[in-house]
């Protein structure tokens, strides 16, 4: 597969704690139930950065990610200090960089917010989730009605040019009209976000909605009714003239979002602290290493090879085959020669169409990325 040969590098770095457990959520995570020891945190988180980021020379740093966890609960001195060491390594100007942090809306204070800018934060992800208030009850979230667009005002006030919306379909229990794009999708739009990254409620075994599902107690929306919300979803987007650029993210022109973008272009991004992913490319440009750290604190703020959770090399096949399936998961498409009999499949089906000498997903296709993905695994298996 063609790609380029810049060596783009996004740093993310993961805060684990939060207020409270969504019933929905799988990620590394650990409830707050006291003060969560920033300094102490930070300081592992530096003492990775030195650790690795030796082996990246040669990178041009182009974004920086805070995510959680609720990122925003980190004492913004902290934040700042982490933003100066990282764009430091990569002697990057930090004003230059998209650096994104997570946010609660709870959080988003005057004074946390002045903070967060004055530290080089540029980008703002606000977890409003639903501007109703029967979804966020559904949803176990630990913010009210109303917090939600509190936030993107005062976001936009305490001067955050760009700021994403995410909002999460299919709110078990709440009854509407799959047809209809719920009034969220509406309120987003009304309110300015220069971004929106929709998800699709996904039951994951090991969370709280895992095990109600399998004790069937837990109404989930039936899969038709899901992805007709995502289809009304999306027609309410663009044509408010939003770009739909990845399964999940919708960007007004010029807002799409650097360092997610990374992860589907097949770029390397070094994944800083608890539980957090790295994909990191060998030096001859071939093959690549994944790499996750470990989901226990101890093992990770004990430092050294101890944090390291999984380490999987891959060939160049692999890097490639990955490099196709992700790439269908977004508006770019891939090389139609390279994708074979699955490009003719995904036309044929209605799940791709050809422009030029690419097949794109179309909104169809989105709603199989993982059935494409699949084939395109199964196609490019055996040697390379």
């Amino acid at each position: 597969m063609e790609r380029s040969l810049q060596r783009d590098l996004g740093v993310y770095i993961h805060f684990p704690w939060c207020r409270a457990l969504c019933p929905y959520c799988d990620f590394p995570v650990l409830v707050a139930r006291a003060e969560p020891p920033h300094r102490a945190y930070l300081d592992a988180v530096l003492g990775e950065l030195d650790q690795r980021g030796s082996e990246l020379a040669g990178r041009t740093l182009c974004s920086i990610y805070l995510g959680g966890g609720t990122p925003s609960l980190w004492d913004p001195a902290c934040i700042a200090e982490l933003i100066a060491r990282v764009a430091a390594h990569w002697h990057a100007d930090p004003s230059h960089l998209e650096i994104t942090l997570e946010t609660n809306p709870i959080d988003c204070s005057g004074p946390r917010m002045a903070a967060w800018r004055a530290g080089g934060v540029n980008r703002l992800s606000i977890g409003v989730q639903s501007w109703e208030a029967a979804d966020l009850a559904a949803l176990g979230r630990d913010h009210a009605m109303g917090d939600g667009p509190a936030a993107i005002e005062a976001a936009a006030g305490a001067g955050f040019a760009v700021i994403s919306a995410d909002l999460m379909l299919g709110a078990p229990g709440v009854s509407r009209d799959p047809h209809q794009a719920p009034s969220s999708v509406g309120a987003a739009i009304d309110s300015g976000v220069a971004h929106v990254s929709v998800y699709e409620l996904t039951i994951e075994p090991a969370t709280t909605f895992g095990k109600r599902v399998r004790a069937g107690t837990l109404p989930v929306l039936p899969d038709d009714d899901l992805a007709q919300l995502y289809e009304a979803t999306h027609h309410a987007l663009t044509a408010a003239g939003f770009e739909h650029y990845e399964v999940s993210s919708y960007a007004r022109p010029g807002r799409r979002a650097v360092h997610n973008s990374l992860y589907w272009q097949g770029a390397e991004y070094l994944g800083l602290g608890l539980g957090a992913a790295s994909y990191l490319r060998d030096p001859d440009g071939g093959g690549a290493v994944r790499q996750v750290n470990s989901r226990q604190l101890a093992r990770y703020l004990g430092g050294g090879a101890a944090r390291v959770a999984e380490r999987t090399p891959l060939t160049a096949h692999e890097v490639a085959t990955d490099e196709l399936w992700l790439a269908m998961r977004t508006s770019v498409g891939a090389p139609a020669a390279a994708l074979g009999a699955v490009a003719t499949w995904m036309v044929a089906a209605g799940l791709g169409e050809i422009a030029g000498d690419r097949v794109h997903p179309t909104l169809r296709g989105f709603l199989f990325a993982d059935q494409i993905a699949a084939r395109v695994v199964s196609m490019r298996a055996g040697p390379s």
